[in-house]
């Protein structure tokens, strides 16, 4: 690459390909992991300054940019008016005044300052201009802080606090580095130093603060000593041609290759860039309404906590810039790493709640496969106890004393010994009767056998009928703690037998009983049905 200058006296300048402009210089060698040195970059910018000078007294209007910048017929680096077009290339646009950014309008002489001041600051730092950028000496210590103070005044982002005088710029930039520039005339810099609106203001310069009292703090970023720059040589003649280069001093681009290469790191390395400046500069519209102004480190937390999201416009004090949140070069990554992080956490509580709700499914299948077993085994029981032919007999009985009334329906005037129901002997325990026949003789001479329950031969009275007149027979005084028990046959609506027995024993109790129950009536069946009724 070669290094722009003024040629010899009497030299004639060398053809230089159209297609070379600063641009296509300026990208080559930081393809090569290098910068321009002060040297090549004054030799740039003074013949710059003085060609914008006369064009803009000629009343022109020009995009500055070094796609602009072009080799003239003299050798000179000058803007080129066919190709003072509207930048293309992202960097190419960084270099234009902030004012210029938002009409895309070609600019006068103020909005040139600032894009000189754009240029010279990519030629020796490497990088473009934006909320992010360093200050030169942070990048490389070595750099003449006289620099660092012109580059200053040079981008000041609003216009009425910034110098308007190429000329005065062009005769301090050759003064930095006056070895290789031609000499432009002599103006006193302290037009510098104030504007036809307001004095210069440095505090509303592109550059952020000083971090340090000679800005020399790096912030972790390696300095280039100055005894391993590379200091081509060249030829006066071609000021675009190829240098001669002692490839040997110039170190290594490994460590910038590999942050390029890591996305964490490039992050951590913009954010440490943008928090570097503490001015509260930003300021958000959201829902209409201004927001801020915010520093850097405050705007970078409200991005993180998706208090502004990337359509919320925002608004540059110092540069005057504004558009959405997402087209800033500088905060778009930012943008896109909290989307990205409130997707992922979207994610998790959909799996989390996918989980819980295949939980409360789970559970309430077990629930109702639990309950379907449940009415099987009752169906299944039912349908069980209805096979056995169980059934509940028990009458309550209403008197003097409750006692219960068992029908003897298994079977019914059952013949021979065994049948006696488990009736003891005559009389029983306490026995006692007034005459006539008792319960078990009928029962041992009855030969009519009927199964109940299975429909057939149905006894003439029902349960019902035989025990309604024992409800109202008289217990003849019976004493709440004795038991009694009354066996009675029924045939043709009279008691044809009778049993009564009591504990504690008793006989005369026992037959006032015996003649109470032979004196009751029922319904006349030609059937014998036997009832038992205990008190």
């Amino acid at each position: 690459m070669a290094l722009p200058s003024a040629p010899a006296p009497g030299a004639t300048p060398k053809s230089v390909p159209p297609s070379t402009t600063l641009r296509s210089l300026i990208d080559a060698r930081i393809a090569e992991g290098k910068r321009m040195s002060i040297e090549e970059a004054i030799a740039v910018v003074v013949p710059v300054c003085l060609d914008l000078q006369e064009r803009h007294a000629r009343g022109e209007k020009l995009y500055v940019h070094p796609s602009s910048i072009a080799p003239a017929a003299d050798g000179l680096a000058k803007v080129n008016p066919r190709l003072s077009v509207v930048p293309t290339n992202a960097k190419d646009k960084h270099c234009l005044a902030p004012e210029l950014m938002r009409t895309l309008e070609p600019g006068d002489e103020c909005a040139s300052v600032y894009s000189v001041g754009a240029i010279l600051y990519e030629m020796v730092t490497g990088r473009h201009v934006g909320p992010g950028m360093k200050r030169p000496r942070e990048i490389d210590p070595y750099l003449p802080e006289a620099l660092e103070v012109l580059i200053g005044k040079a981008m000041i982002g609003d216009r009425s606090h910034r110098p308007a005088d190429l000329g005065a710029l062009a005769s301090a930039m050759y003064h930095v580095a006056p070895q290789k520039s031609i000499h432009p005339p002599e103006i006193s810099e302290a037009r510098l130093d104030a504007s036809a609106e307001l004095d210069v203001d440095v505090k509303f310069s592109m550059l952020p603060p000083q971090p340090g009292a000679h800005g020399a703090e790096t912030s972790g970023v390696s300095a280039i000593p100055r005894g391993g720059t590379a200091v081509p040589q060249f030829d006066a003649n071609d000021p675009y041609g190829a240098p001669v280069i002692d490839r040997s001093a110039v170190p290594a681009p490994g460590s910038s290759r590999r942050l390029m290469d890591d996305p964490t790191a490039r992050l951590a390395a913009l954010k440490a860039r943008l928090e570097a400046d503490p001015r509260p500069r930003y300021v958000v519209i959201k829902d209409m309404m201004d927001h801020g102004p915010f520093t850097a480190v405050e705007l970078l937390q409200q991005i993180a906590s998706n208090a502004f999201v990337g359509d919320h416009g925002l608004r540059d004090e110092i540069s005057g810039q504004q558009m959405p949140i997402q087209d800033w070069e500088e905060f778009a990554p930012f943008v896109h790493q909290t989307h990205l992080v409130r997707e992922k956490k979207a994610e998790e509580r959909a799996v989390v709640r996918a989980a819980d709700a295949d939980k409360k499914r789970g559970v309430a299948k077990t629930i109702v496969a639990v309950a379907c077993i449940l009415a099987l085994g009752v169906v299944l029981t039912g349908w069980f106890l209805k096979k056995r032919g169980q059934h509940n007999d028990d009458v309550v009985v209403a008197g003097d004393r409750m006692g219960s009334i068992e029908v003897n329906g298994d079977v019914k005037g059952k013949s021979g010994k065994g049948g006696r129901g488990g009736g003891g002997g005559r009389g029983g325990s306490g026995g006692g009767f007034s005459g006539g026949t008792s319960f078990e003789s009928v029962l041992d001479n009855n030969n009519e056998t009927i199964v109940m329950g299975q429909g057939q031969d149905t006894p003439d009275l029902t349960n019902a009928e035989l025990a309604a007149p024992l409800r109202h027979m008289s217990l003849c005084g019976a004493p709440d703690d004795m038991h009694v028990t009354v066996r009675v046959a029924v045939k043709m609506g009279r008691a044809v037998g009778v049993t009564v027995s009591t504990n504690p024993p008793n006989p005369g109790i026992a037959a006032c009983i015996d003649r109470s129950v032979r004196g009751l009536g029922w319904r006349p069946s030609p059937k014998t049905d036997f009832v038992t009724t205990n008190y």
